[in-house]
């Protein structure tokens, strides 16, 4: 039977699965998908603050839609390149707005004054 020296046999590579790319980009996704992300937001802006974007020239920021802007939305979602849950904020009408809200299932955002139409 041979006997093998201790000083000859190459050391293992230090720290296993943990030292290579796979685990830690794994993992990391791992931490993604469990990070909640807020539900979607919608509010009503204040009418002081629609009459200063209609005298700014500021519409809806839905293509093709010129109406004043009257409704904040806030949409949450998961990035896995930037490795975070990020933020949407868009100004969008009253029409616009309360399609967000029934798209996501919200309260549609009580308007202060009249706000553009769809």
């Amino acid at each position: 039977m041979k006997t093998v020296l201790p000083a000859l046999m190459p050391a293992p590579a230090p720290g296993g699965d943990a030292m290579t790319v796979r685990f830690h980009r794994d993992a990391e996704a791992d931490r993604l998908k469990s990070e909640s992300a807020r539900r979607p937001l919608t509010w009503a802006i204040h009418p002081d603050d629609v009459a200063r974007f209609a005298a700014e020239g500021k519409h809806c920021e839905t293509r093709h839609c010129r109406n004043p802007v009257a409704v904040v939305t806030w949409r949450f979602w998961r990035s896995a390149s930037a490795g975070r849950v990020l933020l949407s904020e868009h100004l969008v009408c009253a029409g616009h707005g309360r399609a967000f809200a029934a798209r996501h299932h919200l309260a549609p955002p009580a308007l202060h004054g009249s706000g553009g139409e769809r």
